[in-house]
């Protein structure tokens, strides 16, 4: 019989719906960051039995950041809990969806984000006391393509946490695009989508001009989030999932830290089960590095959700 077991002080999911069960197995670990060890700002949905996955990263530095992911976080849940219910008729223990074509996952995914910004706008924010409060998003839903030998994967985004998808014989592809400084200088045709990324992925000072070095440093500064005043633009898509595919949901604790060439190796050579603590593992070992070995360190919340396709 599998276990849940909690580690309160560093909000670490183990355990969950037995795999054997599902066509994915769930690998999940969040930790705060080391200069608030007590206070976790991410929040994450792992519902491995229906299918669900999301990490939210919560705004501000303060207690506000975290009461923004949490009621994000209780929303979605929740939402999704009452579409399954009406989807399969009300039965009290929801699963995995085995028909793509019965549901708008893209309507019900955006409605779910929708209520998410609204309750950190009301509930959250008389939580918090503040107005002054935002949460990023990144949100995934499976379900069984019949006729096709796999899977549909869902996804949207709001913010800078992101989405990616390893393939078995494919480079790590970026399935979401950062609500951030870089994509905003791309828009505005300053960079093209090249330089973009080869300063996203810089390692060192001396591989970007002075320019680019202070849009590099200003890269984690996000253009929306939920909770703000505005509804949030949602950038929803779809993907199909094959056995054998790893996706990774991740809060900029991990791709600060860690470039799209080391996430993809741990991903492809780490075991299901451990992926994503070896990515929180590594994160946390490059944000204790000098100034002078690398421009990436830095501390922060860190969250990993890797789902991998069993058949």
């Amino acid at each position: 019989m599998s276990q849940n077991r909690t580690n309160r002080r560093n909000h670490i999911t183990i355990g969950g719906t037995p795999s054997e069960l599902t066509p994915f197995t769930f690998a999940r670990h969040t930790v705060a960051c080391e200069r608030h060890p007590d206070r976790n700002e991410d929040s994450i949905i792992a519902e491995e039995q229906s299918g669900l996955a999301a990490v939210f990263d919560g705004v501000g530095g303060s207690a506000a950041g975290e009461i923004a992911s949490q009621t994000a976080a209780r929303s979605a849940r929740k939402s999704w809990k009452h579409l399954l219910q009406r989807a399969q008729k009300g039965r009290r223990v929801q699963g995995f969806l085995e028909d793509c074509s019965s549901l708008d996952l893209c309507t019900i995914l955006e409605q779910l984000i929708l209520e998410a910004d609204e309750q950190v706008r009301t509930v959250g924010a008389q939580r918090a006391r503040t107005n002054d409060l935002a949460t990023t998003v990144a949100v995934a839903a499976l379900c069984r393509q019949p006729k096709l030998k796999g899977y549909t994967m869902i996804f949207a985004h709001v913010g800078d946490s992101r989405i990616y998808l390893l393939r078995t014989n494919e480079a790590l592809k970026r399935l979401t695009s950062d609500d951030g400084l870089l994509a905003k200088l791309v828009e505005n045709q300053v960079v093209n989508d090249a330089d973009a990324l080869r300063i996203d992925q810089a390692m060192r000072a001396d591989q970007l001009s002075d320019t680019e070095y202070s849009y590099f440093r200003l890269r984690g500064g996000i253009t929306q989030a939920l909770g703000g005043p505005l509804p949030p633009t949602i950038h929803i898509n779809q993907v199909a999932v094959y056995p054998g595919d790893r996706i990774l949901l991740c809060t900029d604790g991990i791709h600060d830290n860690l470039i799209d060439e080391e996430i993809e190796d741990i991903l492809r050579t780490g075991a299901r089960t451990t992926s994503a603590r070896l990515l929180i593992e590594n994160s946390i070992r490059r944000s204790h590095e000098e100034r002078n070995t690398t421009v990436r360190a830095k501390p922060d919340d860190m969250s990993a959700i890797v789902m991998t396709c069993r058949f």
